[in-house]
C-alpha cells in the first residue's frame, strides 16, 4: 500500500487455529470498507472501530462504528473524517481515559501532497480535525501511520515516506500534538511499517514489507528508538506477503499477524515470539478459497493466548466488496500451556 530458527521445542510449538465459523460482521453493504483500526475504551469496554470507506477511484474517507456489547452488535457507521482529499490508513489510540486521537494520511493523487494528520475526540464518537503533523520534512510524502501508546502516555509512531522511500519512527510526549523531527529511519527502503513496544524490557519490534509484486516481510528490534542499525531479519521471504501488524500479548510474547497469497487470494496468518528473533511455526487464522482477507488488526486483552481480530474481507472473491469483520477469540497458545490454561480457547 500506499495502500498496501524456528525453535524446535515444546515451548514454541503453536497450535494452528481455524476460526472461520466464528467470523462476525462489523460493517455490511456493497461498499469498499477497508483497513480498520480498533480500540477498547478503558472506561466501559466500548469497542470503537475507525475504517476507510473507499469510492470507485479508491479515494477514501474515514468512518466510525461502535459496539457496547463486546462486539456482538455495531452501530450504523457514521462519517468521522471526510473531505475532497484522500483520507486513509487510520491509527486510533486512547490518549487518556475517554480521550482519543486519530492519525491518518491525507492528500491528493500527487505523492508530495500526502501528510499525516491528527483528529481528536472527547467521546469516541465525534472527531475534530486538528491539522497535519510536523515531522521535520520540508516536502510532503508521509503516509501509513501506526501509533502505539506507552504506559507513561508516550506515543510512538511508525510511518512511510513516499518518493525517496524509507520507513521511519517518531515520538510524542503530549498526546500527539507535537512530534520529534529527528526523522529516525528504521530502514532506508520499505513500505507499510508497523511497530510494537514491550514495557517490561523496553524492546521495540518493527515490521515492514519490501518489493513490488511479490512482497517480502522483515522485522527489526531495538531497545534504543534512535538506533535501528541491527540487520533486518527475514520474516516471510518467499511468496507474496503483506499487511503485517505486531502486538504484545498479556504474557509479554510478541505476535505478528500478516496476510499471504494462497492460490490467488489472501489469508491471515500469525507467529509468536518471546524475543522478536525466534518465531513459532505459522498459525493459520483464515483459510478459504472464496474470499480475500486483508489488513488484520488485533485487539489485545487480559488473556495471554487469545485476541480479538478485526480485518477487511472481500466476499465473494473478485467482487471488490469488502466489509470489516471480526473473530472474537483467535487462539494463540503455546502447547506447554494448553491444558487448563484458558477456557476461552474452547469457546
Amino acid at each position: 500500500m500506499i495502500f498496501p530458527h524456528v525453535c524446535a521445542t515444546l515451548l514454541m510449538a503453536v497450535i494452528p487455529v481455524f476460526a472461520a465459523a466464528a467470523v462476525q460482521p462489523v460493517t455490511s453493504g456493497s461498499g469498499l470498507d477497508y483497513q480498520a483500526a480498533v480500540v477498547r475504551a478503558s472506561g466501559d469496554g466500548t469497542r470503537i472501530v475507525v475504517f476507510e470507506r473507499l469510492d470507485a477511484s479508491l479515494n477514501g474517507d474515514l468512518w466510525l462504528t461502535r459496539s457496547n456489547d463486546g462486539g456482538q452488535s455495531w452501530s450504523a457507521p457514521v462519517l468521522a473524517i471526510g473531505s475532497a482529499p484522500n483520507e486513509r490508513h487510520p491509527a486510533l489510540v486512547e490518549t487518556s481515559p475517554g480521550a482519543f486521537a486519530l492519525f491518518y494520511l491525507k492528500g491528493t493523487s500527487s505523492a508530495s501532497t500526502y501528510r499525516i494528520w491528527r483528529a481528536t475526540s472527547s467521546d469516541g464518537i465525534n472527531f475534530a480535525e486538528q491539522g497535519m503533523l510536523d515531522l521535520g520534512w520540508a516536502t510532503g510524502g508521509e503516509v501509513n501511520p501506526h501509533v502505539v501508546r506507552h504506559a507513561d502516555g508516550t506515543l510512538t509512531m511508525s510511518y512511510q515516506r513516499l518518493g525517496s522511500g524509507g520507513v521511519y519512527v517518531a515520538q510524542s510526549n503530549d498526546g500527539g500534538f507535537t512530534w520529534d523531527a529527528q526523522q529516525t529511519a528504521i530502514h532506508a527502503n520499505g513500505q507499510l511499517p508497523r511497530i510494537a513496544y514491550r514495557e517490561s524490557d523496553g524492546l521495540y519490534l518493527a515490521s515492514y514489507q519490501t518489493g513490488s509484486t511479490a512482497l517480502q516481510m522483515w522485522v527489526k528490534t531495538t531497545t534504543n528508538l534512535r538506533d535501528w542499525s541491527a540487520p533486518a531479519q527475514a520474516f516471510a521471504a518467499t511468496g507474496n506477503n503483506h499487511d503485517s501488524l505486531p502486538v504484545v500479548l498479556a504474557d509479554d510474547a510478541f505476535v505478528l499477524f500478516w496476510i499471504r497469497e494462497v492460490a490467488g487470494q489472501f489469508d491471515i496468518a500469525a507467529r509468536r515470539s518471546a524475543d522478536g528473533a525466534n518465531w513459532s511455526e505459522d498459525i493459520v487464522v483464515t483459510a478459504s478459497a472464496g474470499e480475500n482477507d486483508v489488513e488484520p488488526h488485533p485487539l489485545v486483552g487480559a488473556s495471554p493466548g487469545v485476541v480479538e481480530l478485526y480485518w477487511g474481507r472481500e466476499m465473494p472473491l473478485g467482487s471488490n466488496d469488502y466489509d470489516i469483520v471480526r473473530d472474537a477469540a483467535v487462539v494463540l497458545v503455546d502447547a506447554l500451556f494448553m491444558d487448563g490454561f484458558d477456557d476461552t480457547a474452547s469457546q
